[in-house]
């Protein structure tokens, strides 16, 4: 086995946070076939005991799951359950104006709620999908989009599920319905007035792209944050590597070591980052052709580490923080 990767004992991210790890990136074929999935968290877990959570999409195979299942109720892992690619090889999109597809997908995402369950999720996560060619009615998928939400929060009410849906950007590259933290924080109101949850996963990359200020929109949307995930995106619009293609930490993009030390720093001073609540922070990076997937995983680990590291000197010197 090799030698477990060493984790550091006192002042680290995990007493206010939940550091967890995307096998739905290190590994993005594994649901393609029957048992990687399962190899690769074992892996995961196998070197390291940093990580006290973790990302999935979806699972295909129900031995699989229940294995899964198994492993991460033994660990005590909150999981979530992603249903992006089956969003993108379906055609579904929860804000379409076409009442008949937007049905359609909201019943799909009701339908994967057995077998997220069954892997031992304790959350699904959903985006918003494309939004309209029109500029002009982007407002109106927005009222689809809450009412597709509206119709998944009531489903999972009696179930021991929470279900988050992730702001994209509208704009720039994904270009999905919904962007802004904002809108998203509205929609979630909506719900919350009609006594049903709906959470909030929150993206650096997306938020960069939409121009937003980080720090701005984790204090607007706190209260429903259930995931907050670090990713670098490139912003300039003549790179070929423009957008959130969930690159590694550093140039070419904007979210580098210091920039994440820096919204750590300012996270933890505002509570965002506490010792009750204690959110799940992930890395998002993509397998590439220059590293493997466990060397994906040990980048993301020692990111954390070393923000986490820097952080902690601006916490105590906070004239030095933006």
């Amino acid at each position: 086995m090799a030698e477990r990767m060493r984790t550091e004992a006192e002042g680290t991210l995990a007493e206010v946070a939940r550091p967890g790890v995307m096998i739905s990136n290190a590994w993005p074929n594994s649901r393609e076939k029957e048992g990687a999935t399962l190899a690769a968290i074992e892996s995961v877990f196998g070197e390291t005991d940093y990580f006290e959570a973790l990302q999935v999409v979806d699972v295909p195979f129900a031995s699989e799951r229940c294995s899964i299942a198994a492993l991460v109720r033994d660990r005590k892992l909150p999981m979530t359950y992603t249903l992006t690619r089956v969003f993108a090889e379906n055609g579904l999109n929860l804000s379409d104006l076409d009442p008949g597809n937007r049905e359609r997908s909201w019943r799909a995402v009701i339908d994967r709620f057995d077998e997220a369950e069954e892997a031992g999720a304790g959350t699904v996560g959903v985006v918003s999908g494309a939004r309209p060619a029109d500029e002009e009615r982007r407002e109106e998928a927005l009222r689809a989009l809450e009412d597709s939400l509206d119709n998944i929060a009531g489903a999972v009410a009696q179930r021991p599920l929470k279900v988050l849906i992730e702001p994209l950007d509208y704009e720039a590259h994904k270009r999905c319905t919904l962007g802004k933290t904002v809108e998203a924080v509205e929609i979630c109101r909506h719900i919350a007035a009609r006594d049903r949850a709906l959470g909030l996963c929150l993206d650096t990359a997306h938020m960069i792209l939409n121009g937003e200020d980080i720090i701005e929109a984790v204090e607007t949307a706190r209260e429903f944050i259930q995931e907050f995930h670090f990713c670098n995106c490139v912003t300039d619009r003549g790179h070929p590597l423009f957008g959130d293609r969930h690159l590694p930490f550093g140039s070419p993009g904007l979210v580098n070591t210091g920039l994440i030390a820096q919204k750590m720093a300012s996270m933890r001073r505002m509570g965002f980052l506490n010792p009750r609540d204690r959110p799940r922070v992930l890395c998002e990076v993509i397998l590439n052709n220059e590293m493997t997937s466990m060397e994906i995983v040990r980048h993301c680990q020692e990111t954390l580490q070393a923000a986490w590291k820097i952080a902690c000197g601006l916490r105590e010197n906070p004239d030095t923080a933006p």
